[in-house]
């Protein structure tokens, strides 16, 4: 139904496969913070994909010893997991309960890719099987009952395969009925715009993360992945939220007036996507057994730089999105430090993390 999943790296020349895209967009893109799991017992949330079926995991990790549990999106029935991290940056899970085990997940760290700590591969008990694993940490901070799950469409039919957020809790407020109103009718108007001349070979699939959510605010991003007949597209949409003021919101909850957070925003995304852009050489040329090639001019510079096209925020910095050509698309998402733009951030905005 959905493309393969392949780990080659593709030069910047040629598009990016998704997997690729994920290990390149910059400061928040991650599979696992396993160094930040590892000193705390605290339960971790992540999602991501096992080869093309969306699911979510939950971790604990106490020493070397890691439990937890993980479940499809479209069953929603958890499968236990256990485990070992070693010193050497690698986990091992097996999955399944008692002598019966059904599959296990093998991840090692990616000392050579700055911006991925841990590529995940599942297989079958035996090795069969295998499928690749990309799991993002979600930023779930509420101190209340509130809790966000998976509402799942499936139209085989139509080759329709969606995961998106609601929030649930034992009191549903009108700001979260709201959110998961919005959420649910932007999800429907893309589907239903989503008219392939065949379906033989067409494809929809959206799945999202958590990007910042506490009882006060909430930072979605969803990834709609599809194929229409020309070739793969991938966007990257968001939804920011105000649970206390019942609205979403906007840029200018954010920044103070004026223009000069978006020249701040701009200059370290264009060397931020040129850093990025000379690691992918170094990592193909390593990988080709050749020398690096050099470039005589950059891969992006401000005056290039198209208008951000979405935002959103984490614990670790402002999200700009950006929606390059196909070819370009591995760069579409960048996290700015809050260093970079704290000046420009009202003290008192929708960006809890820089108050």
């Amino acid at each position: 139904m959905h493309r393969a999943i392949s780990t080659s790296r593709i030069s910047l020349r040629l598009a990016f496969p998704t997997h690729d895209k994920l290990k390149f967009v910059g400061h928040f893109v991650l599979t696992f913070w396993l160094v930040s799991i590892v000193h705390a017992q605290a339960v971790k949330t992540y999602r991501g994909r096992l080869g093309d079926k969306h699911i979510e995991m939950r971790l604990t990790v106490n020493g070397g010893k890691v439990t937890g549990t993980y479940f499809y999106d479209r069953f929603k029935q958890d499968i236990p997991l256990e485990g070992t991290y070693d010193a050497k940056g690698q986990l091992e899970l097996l999955e399944g309960s008692g002598k019966r085990k059904t599959g296990k997940f093998v991840c090692k760290k990616q000392s050579e890719t700055p911006d991925v700590d841990l590529d995940c591969e599942w297989s079958r008990p035996d090795g069969t099987g295998k499928a690749f694993v990309f799991l993002n940490e979600q930023g779930l901070l509420f101190k209340s009952d509130i809790s966000i799950k998976p509402k799942v469409i499936n139209d085989r039919q139509r080759k329709v395969d969606v995961s998106y957020p609601q929030l649930t809790a034992s009191v549903i407020t009108p700001a979260m009925a709201e959110l998961n109103r919005l959420i649910e009718s932007r999800v429907n108007k893309a589907i239903k715009e989503f008219e392939p001349e065949s379906y033989s070979n067409a494809y929809f699939d959206t799945t999202y993360d958590v990007l910042f959510a506490d009882d006060e605010k909430v930072s979605i991003e969803l990834d709609e992945d599809l194929y229409a007949g020309a070739h793969p597209s991938e966007s990257l949409w968001t939804v920011n939220y105000d649970l206390k003021a019942n609205r979403e919101l906007t840029l200018e909850d954010v920044f103070k007036p004026g223009d000069e957070y978006k020249t701040a925003i701009a200059e370290f995304v264009a060397k931020d996507i040129n850093r990025r852009a000379e690691e992918i050489e170094r990592i193909e040329a390593r990988e080709n057994n050749r020398p690096p090639e050099k470039r005589e001019e950059p891969v992006m510079t401000t005056d290039q730089l198209p208008e951000m096209n979405a935002w959103g925020f984490t614990t670790k910095g402002f999200v700009a999105y950006f929606d390059f050509p196909h070819v370009m698309a591995v760069f579409d998402k960048t996290i700015v430090p809050y260093s970079i733009v704290a000046r420009y951030v009202k003290p008192n905005g929708a960006v809890p993390i820089v108050r």
